[in-house]
């Protein structure tokens, strides 16, 4: 089923509330599925008429607050596609091959509403299990959102941080080719405005400056540590997941964010049929997904002198409404961090 939230592409000043929401998903319709099993998820891609590209057009973009939200998208047409969404517990999936995995992390949790806790203990914590699931030689964290739809909807904020963020109910990566390496540059220069990290290292750089061109000159990756953070199971807006090694690069869109003192960007995506997309329900707090967002081995986008690539650059993921999901469920809250490892 094809149905597009706005036709406009040369500047449609979407809101972001519902974006991706408004396609009638009634849940609790279906049974929740087996490992192998699927349902069928409405998902939010750029319309056919979004010009595909690997660099920056200039007429898609957002501009993002010092809260870190963002206000309106422009140039953009929020699109529902139907796909077939695979429970993928029981499939062995890995970061080289398909952009994504999913471990078991038990630990002794923080408290998640606060800021500080977060920067101080759990940062490190992600940084070191990216560092050893990679078997990469080190590994920073650099960044974390907090997501709950109640919450955002009531403009909670963390204790001492940013404002909850709601989840996106869109298909996108975090990073291009042109960002991703400017963002590991940008972590060898003092914290910027909008960066969480500026409370712990005020105007010290995360990595240091004098190192950052060999660490670029190696492989790096950046990945997210995605984990629901309360105490029973996530089944209401899980992550959707797709296979980064079944994404060609011409389904490709480049969009903007413009902060007030830099512009990153990252992808978002149309649909085409070879697409692979995996959940897996009913994660538990001692769980967590790890995400690709950028690979610098990634075949598609690896330099010629790479010698050895991987087949996935990165996934493209987004939130969706699960039509298993129990209708009584609670709301979703879950916080990705976000790190570079480097090899």
């Amino acid at each position: 089923q094809d149905q597009s939230k706005t036709g406009n592409t040369d500047g449609c000043g979407a809101g972001i509330n519902g974006i991706g929401r408004a396609w009638g998903v009634e849940v609790g319709r279906v049974p929740r599925p087996q490992p192998g099993e699927s349902v069928t998820a409405a998902l939010t891609y750029q319309g056919d008429g979004v010009p595909r590209s690997l660099d920056p057009s200039g007429k898609v973009y957002t501009i993002r607050d010092g809260a870190g939200s963002d206000t309106e998208y422009f140039g953009c047409d929020f699109a529902r596609r139907d796909v077939q969404m695979t429970n993928g517990r029981g499939k062995r999936f890995t970061l080289d091959e398909h952009g994504f995995t999913l471990v078991d992390d038990v630990r002794e949790h923080v408290d998640y509403g606060d800021e500080q806790q977060i920067l101080e203990t759990y940062y490190p914590a992600c940084a070191e299990l990216v560092r050893k699931t990679l078997g990469a030689k080190e590994a920073y964290a650099f960044d974390h959102n907090v997501r709950s739809d109640k919450l955002k909807g009531a403009t909670k904020y963390l204790k001492g941080g940013n404002a909850v963020q709601g989840p996106l109910f869109f298909v996108h990566n975090d990073y291009s080719r042109a960002s991703a390496p400017r963002r590991v540059r940008d972590l060898a220069t003092p914290p910027k405005f909008n960066d969480t990290l500026r409370k712990v290292l005020g105007e010290r750089p995360l990595i240091d400056p004098h190192r950052v061109d060999d660490l670029l000159a190696g492989r790096f990756a950046i990945v997210n540590v995605w984990r629901n953070i309360k105490k029973t199971p996530l089944q209401r807006l899980p992550l959707g997941l797709c296979d980064g090694s079944s994404v060609p690069k011409n389904d490709i869109v480049t969009f903007e964010i413009r902060y007030k003192d830099r512009v990153g960007e990252n992808y978002f995506a149309g649909k085409s049929d070879g697409h692979r997309w995996y959940y897996f329900p009913d994660m538990v707090r001692d769980e967590a997904i790890l995400l690709k967002c950028w690979d610098s081995a990634g075949k598609d986008f690896a330099p010629p002198e790479c010698i050895k690539t991987v087949p996935s650059t990165f996934s493209i993921h987004t939130a969706f409404e699960d039509p298993s999901t129990p209708p009584e469920a609670d709301d979703r809250e879950s916080i990705e961090v976000r790190t570079v490892a480097f090899f």
